[in-house]
């Protein structure tokens, strides 16, 4: 049961990675990336942040 629960983590951590990535890629922000990932009873939470810095001289 554990293993399968580690399992599912891993699975949904990872498509929410490459998702983000492939967002990332796509705006050409993949310099400044900002993801947080919690769990807590099975119940994830992911937030990510995309960041455009430039700069001025």
């Amino acid at each position: 049961m554990e293993d399968n629960k580690k399992e599912m983590l891993q699975y949904q951590i990872n498509s929410f990675i490459e998702n983000v990535l492939r967002l990332a890629n796509n705006e050409g922000k993949l310099d400044h990336i900002n993801i947080d990932i919690s769990n807590h009873n099975g119940n994830l939470q992911m937030d990510y942040t995309l960041k455009d810095r430039k700069k001025a001289y």
